[in-house]
């Protein structure tokens, strides 16, 4: 597996990904409506435009195997004074879970935010009903910040928990 910068090109596997994802995950957060109908539209219009004008700040990393994308991850650096860089997206193509790239990707953010970042502090939000997720960031020595609620793509709101590393050297090998 190969971890490199996304490109334009990529924008089409990056949002079927990402939409693939969102309709496992999200029943009963965001509407049928959207995920039955929406989704794939608003998501290959997000990745269309921010890799087609990415922002000085975002960071895109695709994970490859075999020319297949099968993960991503998208930061946005310096994004808040308090908890450093958003980790905005993170998904791992449902067969290939479990095996280490998710980790992979995260790693692979950590030493951009080292290398590029005013300070090494991460921070995430992720769904209240999305334990799976929660649990696997605080296996990953995540800290609990807040609950808040947050508008979701199809237009209602939902809980969702911000989730912050104070030094993303701790997911790095040592």
């Amino acid at each position: 597996m190969q971890l490199r910068d996304a490109q334009f090109s990529d924008y089409k596997a990056i949002a079927k990904l990402h939409a693939d994802s969102w309709k496992k995950t999200y029943r009963g957060i965001y509407s049928e409506q959207f995920l039955d109908h929406e989704v794939e539209q608003d998501r290959a219009v997000l990745w269309h435009d921010r890799l087609f004008n990415p922002g000085s700040q975002q960071q895109v990393v695709v994970a490859v195997q075999e020319e297949i994308i099968v993960g991503f991850a998208c930061l946005f650096l310096n994004d808040h004074p308090q908890y450093g860089t958003l980790l905005d997206n993170l998904h791992v193509l449902a067969s290939y879970q479990k095996a280490g790239i998710g980790k992979q990707l995260l790693q692979e953010c950590a030493r951009r935010i080292i290398n590029k970042a005013q300070s090494h502090k991460m921070y995430l939000w992720v769904y209240e009903s999305n334990e799976n997720a929660r649990r696997v960031y605080e296996h990953l020595g995540t800290t609990y910040i807040e609950t808040v609620e947050q508008p979701t793509p199809s237009g209602i709101t939902a809980p969702a928990c911000r989730y912050a590393w104070s030094d993303v050297a701790v997911l790095l090998p040592s």
